[in-house]
């Protein structure tokens, strides 16, 4: 119990931790996409299209190059990092069989799609099939494909452990990343960074948990 623990905990602690450096650099990144676009569109502003159209055209592209870059790196290149992310430390967590990483994948792919396509297109219908797939990939965590009734018949059991798995990761996440943003600010910084961590043990221990009760 204590190896599986510690295994756990650090396992969990790296995906947080890296999982929170991808949206430090992901802000840092769209602060910069946002700044170049601001310097383009105040170049647009002193240019007298009737009289330079070639470069306003000029600009105008240079514009749509950017915000075309800024939808891939935040649709495409980040979800994809994270979700990779996710599949290899997550999935070392719960691996229970030789070919488990396989169905890993596969069970957590449809609601990383429905999740990036709720966030481009704010479409609250796919927020719900994000939370309807999640909550069938959370079951099939400790069930297999054969068991997944399951998930209807004990839903009540089943959807509060969800729910708990889906808030404690968000708040670790928010602490940590709480945590650099006061750095500059504060010296509570290294008491929410410790917090973090302290919720990062309970999610590990909760997750072993459920592995034993469920299993």
């Amino acid at each position: 119990m204590k190896r599986n623990l510690i295994k756990t905990f650090f396992l969990d602690l790296t995906y947080f931790l890296l999982l929170t450096i991808i949206l430090i650099l992901t802000k840092i990144k769209i602060n910069e996409f946002l700044a170049r676009l601001q310097t383009y569109g105040s170049q647009l502003n002193t240019i007298n299209i009737s009289q330079d159209i070639q470069e306003a055209q000029s600009l105008l592209s240079q514009i749509s190059s950017v915000t075309n870059k800024t939808y891939i790196f935040l649709f495409i290149i980040v979800p994809l990092i994270i979700f990779i992310i996710y599949i290899i430390f997550q999935g070392l967590t719960f691996k229970r069989e030789k070919f488990f990483f396989k169905n890993f994948i596969l069970i957590n792919l449809a609601p990383f799609i429905f999740l990036i396509l709720a966030l481009f297109l704010f479409n609250v219908y796919l927020f719900i099939l994000f939370i309807i797939t999640s909550y069938l990939a959370f079951v099939l965590y400790f069930y297999n494909f054969k068991k997944l009734k399951i998930s209807l018949t004990k839903i009540y059991k089943l959807f509060p452990f969800y729910l708990i798995y889906i808030i404690l990761s968000i708040l670790i996440v928010g602490f940590l990343y709480l945590s650099y943003t006061r750095i500059y600010i504060s010296t509570d910084f290294i008491w929410i960074f410790l917090f973090g961590i302290l919720l990062n043990l309970l999610f590990s221990y909760y997750k072993i948990y459920l592995m034993k009760s469920l299993n």
